[in-house]
């Protein structure tokens, strides 16, 4: 199992950055590896919310099926993958001043052969996301203004 975390500062309320965060059009801002996110689900996330993922998997396009696990709003949510690979992303917003504490943990469990290739993934995925999350916060605070 491969395991990853960040944590960033984000300039904004609590709420803002959730609701930017559950904004399905804003996944791909952030992501590079998503190339599109669509709700199957009806209505703002919520726990057992569905939707369907066009994502970019080591060259690979790969469509991946996932849920909300669990969410509180302004608090947390957590995405499950229920294809491809396991996945679990846990979101965790907490205020901190007048901005927000965020928090984010991901593992990652391969299947069959692409376990052999957990140290090449781990090391790749590790500096996609060392990136992507050191960028976050500036993506966030130019799409919501103060």
């Amino acid at each position: 199992m491969l395991k990853f975390s960040a944590d960033v500062k984000v300039n904004r309320p609590v709420e803002k950055v959730f609701a930017w965060l559950t904004d399905a059009s804003h996944q791909s801002k952030f992501d590079k590896s998503s190339l599109k996110m669509e709700v199957l689900t009806p209505g703002p996330w919520r726990t057992g919310s569905q939707f369907r993922e066009l994502r970019d998997l080591g060259g690979r396009k790969t469509e991946v099926l996932s849920e909300i696990a669990e969410l509180e709003p302004n608090r947390l949510f957590v995405i499950r993958s229920k294809t491809g690979p396991g996945w679990l992303g846990t979101w965790q917003l907490e205020p901190e001043g007048t901005g927000t504490r965020l928090h984010w943990t991901g593992q990652l469990t391969m299947k069959g052969f692409g376990r052999l290739l957990e140290p090449l993934i781990g090391r790749q995925m590790g500096s996609q996301i060392s990136s992507q999350f050191a960028a976050l916060p500036g993506l966030i605070e130019n799409d919501i203004s103060e």
